[in-house]
């Protein structure tokens, strides 16, 4: 989905790890992307560069519930990215067709700390078949990190497929502790 519509808030935030972009509908998060550029997503920027407590530069234009949206959203993320959270309580709002909410529900229910399969969420939403359309649907995730499609690997235990990346993916599994070792993975 391209949130392109003016019922949607776009707010950038920047924080060690890179830069993210927020997408809001009202109090909802309905998409997190990150970005290794910032001229990818036009979004409202933080003020305070790399800093776990920035506020959008024009935060007196948001309405109360994005704002608090966006506050309670942006330090979920940056202690999930600390290690100090393993989940996420931030309202969520997923669009799609049947098929894509459910791969997306089922995958926001992995385990910090677990992976799965493909072939294992395909069998969760009772579509065994549907390996490589589960697949599409996690590549295409609005709500990166917080539905941690990050957590779904190949059957051979390899990690593939990641839309940001097997860097970032590796990175994240190593932080959960989901794999054992950096070095191990070369």
């Amino acid at each position: 989905m391209k949130f392109d519509d003016t019922k949607f808030t776009k707010i950038s935030h920047r924080n060690v790890w890179g830069e993210w972009t927020f997408i809001f509908e009202g109090s909802k998060l309905c998409g997190l992307k990150f970005r290794e550029t910032s001229d990818e997503i036009k979004a409202t920027p933080s003020n305070v560069q790399a800093c776990a407590y920035a506020s959008p530069d024009m935060e007196t234009e948001l309405n109360n519930r994005v704002r608090s949206a966006y506050r309670k959203a942006v330090s979920e993320l940056n202690l999930y990215l600390a290690g100090k959270i393993c989940e996420f309580s931030i309202p969520i709002k997923i669009y799609g067709t049947d098929f894509q909410k459910k791969v997306l529900e089922v995958t926001r229910q992995i385990p910090y700390g677990k992976t799965w399969t493909y072939k294992q969420v395909a069998q969760a939403v009772n579509h065994p078949q549907a390996v490589r359309a589960v697949g599409n649907v996690l590549h295409r995730n609005p709500i990166q990190v917080v539905i941690p499609c990050h957590r779904v690997i190949d059957s051979r235990g390899r990690l593939s497929g990641y839309a940001l990346g097997v860097g970032l993916k590796r990175r994240l599994l190593c932080m959960e502790g989901a794999i054992p070792n950096e070095l191990m993975l070369e």
